[in-house]
C-alpha cells in the first residue's frame, strides 16, 4: 500500500507540474510537461495494476490465515466450554460426597442408637424364654399362664416390629456400606481428579491466553481486511480514472508529438530561454539569500535592541545601586567613625602613660656578678636580707614558666614589699604595685571593668600595663615585676585562679587576656592584650588573723618564701643609709635575663639526685595520703638547677635549693595530718630531710611536728639570719 501511495503521489506531482507551466503562459514548456506528465502517469498506471494484483494475492492469503484463525479460536473456546462443564461436574460430585458422607455419619450413629436399644430387648426375650421353660417344667397356673401368653404374643409382635427394623437398618447399613466403599474410592480418586482438574484449570488458562492472543491477531486481520477493502476500492476508483484520462492520453500523447517537432524547430529558442530560466532561477535564488540575510539582520537589530534596552535597564539599577551603596559606605563611615570615637573614648584610661623617664642603657653582666651587685645594693640601703632569701626569690623569678608566681609570706614589717621594689629598681624593671582588697571576688577586680553608664573601661594598674607594653615599642625586651601587695586579704582563688591559669599557659604558646567593653565594637588587636613572658609576678601575704590561707591549686603554680621574726631589731639608722630614689640609668633586657636560665639535663648528675630524694619522699607522702605528680617534680628540678651556684650535688647551694623546695612544695601539703597517727611516715620523712643536712628545713620540720591539737603544722621555712 505505500509503495502504491508513493507512486500515484509522483505521478500527481507530474502531471501537476504540466497543468501548471501551461498556466503561467510558457506554451512550450507547459505543453512538453503536460506531456511528459501524461507518459509518466502511463507508465505509473501499469505499474499501479501489477502492483495491485501482486497485494491482492497477499491479501488473500491473509484473509485464509484469518478464517483459519478464527476456526481454530471456535474450537479451542468450544473445548474451554467442555472443559468448563467437566470442571462444574467434578465439583458438583464433590458436593455431593460430602452430603453423602454427612448421610453415611447420620445413618451410622442412628445404627449405634438402634443397636443400643436392641441389646436389652435381646436380654429381654432370654428371660422370656428361660421363664417359658420354667413354667413348662411345673404345673402352670392357667390364668397366669395365660397372661404370660399374652405378654408372650406382645414381645413376640414388638421382636417382630423390631426385627423389621433391624432388617431396614441391615439394609440401610448394608447401602451406606456400599456408599462408604463407593466414597473412599471417590476420596481416592479425588486427588488424582484434583490434578486432573489443575492441569485442566492451566489448559483452560493457557487456552484463554491463546484466545487472546487470537483475538488480538483476529482484530489485526479485521483492521488489514478493512484496508484491503479500501484499497480495492481505490484500485477500482484509479482503474475508473485511467479508463477516464485514456482518450486525453492518446490526445497529449498527438500533442506531445507535435510539441516535439515544434521543440525541433524552435531548438535555439528553446536554449536562450532555457538560459535566461537558468539566470531567473539563480537571480530568485540570490534575492532570497539576500532576504534570507536581510531578516537575519533584522532579528540581529532586535535582539541588540533588546541587549541595548537590558542594558539601559540594568545601568539603571547598578547607578541605584551605587546610590545606595554611596549612601550606605557614608553610612557606615559614619558609625566607623562613632565607633572609633566610642572605642577610643572607651579605652582611653588604658592609654594615660603608666611609665615615664624609661632607662635607655642595657645592662649586660653575668648572673653571679649580678647577684654580688644586688647584695652590695641591699647592704648599701641599710636593709637586712638573708642571702638565701635573694637567692631564692631570684631564682623564683627565673622558674616563672613553671612556678608563675612567687609568694613572699611571714609577719609584717619584715620587708616583704621592699626586696620586690629594689630588685626591680636595681634590674631597672617596671614595678606595677596592685593592693588586694578584702572586697575582691572575681577576675574583674584583678582586670578592671567595662562602665556602662559611662561607656568606658575602668581597668587596673595591671591592664593599663599590658595594654601599653602591647601597644609601645618603647617597652619590648623590658622586665615588668607585677606586685599584689597583701594578696591573701581576699580568697586568691576568687580573683586570681583564672589568672593563674593564663600565666601557666605561657611556658606552651601565647596567652591572652579579653577586655571586656560589653558589645561595644572593636578591633581584635585592641580587645586580645597578649600577657608577656616579661611580666613576672610576685605577692606578698600577711599571716594573721585577718587573712586566707591558700589552696593546694595555688601552691603547686607557685614559690612561697616565708619572712620570720628578726633575730636581732635594728633600726636603720644603724646602718650606713644611701639613697635609693633616683631613677635607674639602666636596665636588664629581658632576652639577658632569659641567657641566666638553665634547662634540667635528665642525664646530670643533679637532676638524678633530685630524682632520688623526690621519689623517696613520694614514697612516704602516698602513705599518709598526699603524694604528688609530674607538676610538683618538674618545678622542683627547674628551681634546683637555676638556683646560684649548682654546679655539682657536693656544692652547698645544692641542699640550700632542694631544702628551700622541701619547705615550698612538699612539706605544705601535709598540713593538719595527725601526728600520732602518721608517726613512722613522719619518721621516714623526716630521715630524708636530715640526708639533706639542711638545718632550717629540719628545725621547720621538727618544729611542725609538734603543732596544736597533735596536727603537722607547717608554718614555712625560715632561714638563719646569715644577713646579705
Amino acid at each position: 500500500m505505500g509503495q502504491f501511495s508513493d507512486w500515484m503521489i509522483v505521478g500527481a506531482f507530474t502531471f501537476g507540474v504540466g497543468i501548471t507551466g501551461s498556466l503561467t503562459g510558457q506554451v512550450s514548456v507547459g505543453l512538453l510537461g503536460s506531456t511528459t506528465g501524461a507518459i509518466i502517469g502511463a507508465s505509473v498506471a501499469s505499474k499501479l495494476q501489477d502492483d495491485k494484483q501482486r497485494n491482492t494475492l497477499i491479501e488473500l492469503d491473509k484473509l485464509r490465515e484469518l478464517v483459519a484463525t478464527q476456526e481454530e479460536l471456535t474450537k479451542l473456546k468450544q473445548q474451554e466450554v467442555i472443559l468448563k462443564t467437566r470442571v462444574e461436574a467434578l465439583r458438583k460430585e464433590e458436593a455431593a460426597l460430602a452430603a453423602v458422607r454427612g448421610q453415611y455419619q447420620e445413618k451410622r450413629a442412628e445404627l449405634q442408637q438402634v443397636d443400643q436399644k436392641l441389646t436389652p430387648l435381646k436380654q429381654q426375650q432370654q428371660e422370656l424364654e428361660n421363664r417359658i421353660l420354667v413354667i413348662n417344667q411345673k404345673s402352670p397356673n392357667l390364668s397366669h399362664l395365660e397372661q404370660l401368653i399374652g405378654q408372650i404374643e406382645q414381645f413376640k409382635i414388638e421382636k417382630s416390629g423390631l426385627e423389621g427394623q433391624i432388617y431396614a437398618l441391615s439394609s440401610q447399613v448394608e447401602s451406606l456400606e456400599s456408599q462408604k466403599i463407593n466414597l473412599q474410592k471417590v476420596e481416592l480418586e479425588l486427588p488424582i481428579k484434583k490434578s486432573d482438574l489443575d492441569s485442566l484449570t492451566a489448559q483452560v488458562q493457557e487456552l484463554q491466553n491463546q484466545s487472546q492472543q487470537l483475538e488480538q491477531r483476529a482484530v489485526e486481520l479485521e483492521l488489514l481486511r478493512i484496508t484491503y477493502d479500501g484499497i480495492f476500492n481505490q484500485k477500482e476508483s484509479f482503474e475508473e480514472r485511467v479508463n477516464q484520462l485514456r482518450p486525453e492520453i492518446d490526445r497529449l500523447e498527438a500533442e506531445k508529438q507535435r510539441i516535439l517537432q515544434a521543440i525541433q524547430e524552435n531548438q535555439n529558442e528553446y536554449h536562450k530561454i532555457e538560459e535566461w530560466r537558468q539566470k531567473l532561477h539563480e537571480l530568485k535564488i540570490a534575492i532570497r539569500d539576500k532576504k534570507s540575510e536581510l531578516r537575519e539582520l533584522e532579528r540581529e537589530i532586535e535582539h541588540l535592541q533588546g541587549i541595548k534596552a537590558a542594558l539601559a535597564e540594568n545601568n539603571a539599577k547598578l547607578q541605584q545601586e551605587k546610590e545606595e551603596l554611596q549612601e550606605e559606605i557614608r553610612r557606615l563611615k559614619g558609625e566607623i567613625t562613632e565607633l572609633e570615637n566610642s572605642a577610643k573614648l572607651a579605652l582611653q584610661s588604658l592609654r594615660e602613660k603608666l611609665w615615664t623617664e624609661l632607662p635607655n642603657n642595657k645592662l649586660q653582666l653575668e648572673e653571679k656578678e649580678f647577684i654580688t651587685g644586688f647584695i652590695n645594693s641591699i647592704k648599701s640601703q641599710g636593709l637586712t636580707f638573708s642571702e638565701r632569701v635573694i637567692n631564692a626569690f631570684h631564682t623564683s623569678l627565673k622558674v616563672q614558666d613553671i612556678s608563675a608566681l612567687v609568694i613572699l609570706a611571714g609577719i609584717s614589717g619584715t620587708g616583704k614589699s621592699e626586696l620586690p621594689q629594689r630588685y626591680s629598681h636595681y634590674i631597672g624593671a617596671q614595678l606595677l604595685t596592685l593592693a588586694v582588697q578584702p572586697r575582691w571576688d572575681s577576675p574583674q577586680d584583678l582586670q578592671g571593668f567595662y562602665n556602662y553608664v559611662e561607656k568606658k573601661f575602668k581597668p587596673t594598674d595591671l591592664m593599663r600595663g599590658l595594654y601599653q607594653y602591647n601597644k609601645d615599642s618603647a617597652m619590648e625586651d623590658r622586665i615588668v615585676i607585677v606586685l599584689l601587695d597583701e594578696m591573701n586579704l581576699a580568697r586568691v582563688e576568687y580573683y586570681f585562679s583564672e589568672f593563674l591559669s593564663k600565666l601557666e599557659s605561657r611556658r606552651n604558646h601565647a596567652t591572652y587576656l579579653e577586655i571586656d567593653v560589653g558589645s561595644l565594637r572593636i578591633n581584635e588587636n585592641e580587645r586580645r592584650l597578649q600577657i608577656p613572658n616579661a611580666f613576672l609576678f610576685v605577692g606578698t601575704m600577711n599571716e594573721d588573723e585577718t587573712t586566707q590561707t591558700l589552696s593546694d591549686k595555688v601552691l603547686d603554680r607557685a614559690n612561697v618564701l616565708t619572712f620570720g621574726k628578726p633575730q636581732n631589731l635594728k633600726l636603720r639608722q644603724e646602718n650606713q643609709i644611701t639613697s635609693s630614689n633616683n631613677q635607674p640609668s639602666e636596665y636588664l633586657p629581658y632576652t639577658h635575663f632569659q641567657r641566666w636560665i638553665t634547662v634540667p639535663d635528665p642525664n646530670s648528675e643533679v637532676v638524678k639526685k633530685v630524682k632520688y630524694f623526690l621519689n623517696e619522699a613520694n614514697e612516704v607522702m602516698e602513705k599518709i595520703g598526699h603524694p604528688f605528680a609530674h607538676r610538683v617534680y618538674q618545678a622542683i628540678t627547674q628551681y634546683v638547677v637555676n638556683y646560684p651556684g649548682v654546679d655539682n650535688i657536693d656544692a652547698p647551694a645544692f641542699k640550700f635549693a632542694l631544702a628551700d623546695q622541701f619547705g615550698q612544695k612538699l612539706l605544705p601539703k601535709l598540713r593538719g595530718v595527725m601526728v600520732d597517727e602518721s608517726q613512722q611516715e613522719l619518721d621516714e620523712l623526716e630521715k630524708i630531710i636530715s640526708d639533706i643536712d639542711d638545718k632550717p628545713l629540719i628545725t621547720a620540720f621538727q618544729k611542725a611536728r609538734k603543732g596544736r591539737y597533735g596536727q603537722f603544722s607547717w608554718q614555712g621555712l625560715v632561714y638563719e639570719d646569715k644577713q646579705a
